[in-house]
């Protein structure tokens, strides 16, 4: 489903987050979009929590901890606080059946007037989509 592109900031949930981790070929535009800083991306804790807990999967804690401290000390992405999302998140978690940190980051991207950015299409979401439950702000990478 096209979206427009509300503005420059984009809200990256934590799929895209793992995908740019793991390298996978369909973040090669997206990773050089953010080494241009020419938009600002943001994410939400919750999506840090599940890189962090992805790469400790793979690897370890100390190893995981330490790749994420990295990219927030960079400041490449932008951290959008729980605090500033959770009224906004229940609502659509209420509305709509889509797993909940798909809600913090679409109420994220909802909240700045951007876009959201998923690593796939998910059954979830593309339904809820169509039943126009949730915003139409949502792009994927594939």
């Amino acid at each position: 489903m096209p979206t427009q592109d509300r503005s420059p900031v984009t809200v990256l949930d934590g799929g895209v987050l793992i995908a740019l981790a793991t390298g996978e070929q369909t973040t090669r535009v997206l990773s050089q979009d953010i080494a241009s800083a020419a938009k600002l991306f943001t994410c939400t804790e919750l999506a840090l929590s599940e890189l962090t807990y992805i790469i400790c999967r793979k690897t370890n804690w100390q190893t995981a901890a330490a790749k994420v401290d990295t990219l927030i000390r960079s400041a490449t992405i932008q951290i959008i606080p729980a605090s500033l999302l959770w009224k906004h998140a229940a609502h659509l978690k209420c509305t709509a059946a889509i797993a909940l940190p798909d809600c913090y980051t679409i109420a994220a991207a909802d909240i700045l007037k951007g876009n959201a950015l998923f690593a796939r299409k998910e059954p979830e979401l593309t339904t809820a989509l169509k039943k126009r439950l949730i915003p139409r702000i949502i792009q994927f990478l594939q």
